[in-house]
């Protein structure tokens, strides 16, 4: 039987993708020590925040699915960050459905405040990896993603009993 350790370790003897899970709750919580420590964000609005002052994506779809943010969730965020003043939702022209996310100078200091201790932060974790280990991990990553994205697997569910 699998045990989790208790040096909060991941377990390499759960299925992978609990593996991932686990690491991903290590850095999510990392990443909110941190934030926690200069100001009022939570992890979330901060990806959003950090993805606009980058360029990297600007409309609301683009931002969401590069946060790996659901819908729901990533509409309530949005929300709070401009009720806050830390961006506008602007109408995007090519496309009625979506909007143009925009820092405001609130929104840029809180980038330009917390985005040097988190680039410091990133340079750790990949200081962690030799740059073998990091090619690897970037291959490894491709194509878990691609594995991903397949859902059926030839066994047939069992009908489910209508009560």
């Amino acid at each position: 039987m699998t045990t989790i350790p208790s040096d909060g370790a991941i377990d390499l003897d759960l299925p992978l993708s609990f593996q991932i899970a686990q690491l991903h709750s290590a850095l999510n919580a990392q990443a909110k020590a941190i934030i926690s420590r200069h100001g009022d964000l939570n992890l979330a609005q901060w990806r959003i925040i950090r993805l606009v002052a980058w360029g990297i994506a600007d409309t609301t779809t683009s931002v969401r699915k590069a946060a790996g943010i659901d819908k729901s969730q990533f509409s309530k965020t949005l929300s709070v960050l401009v009720e806050q003043g830390y961006a506008r939702s602007l109408p995007y022209e090519n496309d009625k459905r979506q909007h143009r996310i925009e820092l405001t100078e609130k929104g840029r200091l809180a980038h330009d405040r917390l985005g040097p201790e988190l680039d410091a932060r990133q340079k750790h974790l990949l200081a962690a990896l030799s740059p073998e280990a990091q090619s690897v991990l970037h291959d490894a990553i491709k194509a878990l993603a691609k594995a991903a994205e397949k859902t059926d697997f030839g066994i047939a569910a069992e009908p489910s009993e209508k009560a």
